[in-house]
């Protein structure tokens, strides 16, 4: 079995092993949360951070019904984790955004309504040259790739200037307690 260059030599045994029990921190293991992933499941199996991987797929593989259990829990704490870390980083774009606009009403600024407007515009001309017109063979992946970033842009203008309706959803649903279905 082949294992992923960007993995280390037994992640492969340890996230199949690990698979079953605890899927969230098996996907993780071949993501940029390995290591954090790999020590949560050092700390449910044996107590302690610094264990080597293929002791530890080695343990989990033969795991007692208590370590499973407590590796479910690690699952558990993990995911937690990882959803207060993504609330957090949408607090502080909330906050970032929040604090771009009140400079901007305080210091009567009008440099971003202009770059707005004029990121709007761009995105409705360049789309509307694109439908009227005929573009010139072999232009059509330049003004793609223009229509895609004006499309960024101007997400970014709606949303500095209106906010984003998916931390909206987000508040929503943690102040009714509804929780959306794990995959």
């Amino acid at each position: 079995m082949a294992e992923d260059k960007d993995q280390k030599p037994g992640r492969g045994r340890l996230k199949k092993a690990v698979a079953k029990t605890a899927p969230k921190i098996a996907e993780q293991l071949g993501g940029p949360l390995a290591g954090a992933a790999v020590a949560a499941i050092a700390r449910a199996i044996f107590g302690k951070d610094d264990v080597p991987e293929d002791v530890l797929a080695d343990a989990v593989a033969g795991a007692s019904a208590e370590q499973l259990i407590a590796l479910k829990r690690a699952e558990n704490d993990f995911k937690i984790a990882i959803r207060n870390a993504a609330l957090e980083e949408r607090r502080i774009d909330s906050g970032d955004r929040a604090s771009a606009r009140e400079r901007q009403t305080r210091m009567r600024d009008w440099t971003p309504s202009i770059l707005g407007a004029l990121i709007i515009g761009g995105f409705f001309l360049t789309l509307a040259a694109m439908v009227a017109r005929k573009l010139p063979p072999g232009a059509e992946t330049e003004f793609s790739i223009m229509l895609g970033a004006l499309a960024t842009m101007t997400a970014a203008v709606v949303n500095y200037f209106f906010g984003s309706s998916a931390g909206s959803r987000e508040k929503t649903l943690l102040l009714t307690g509804v929780k959306k279905a794990e995959e």
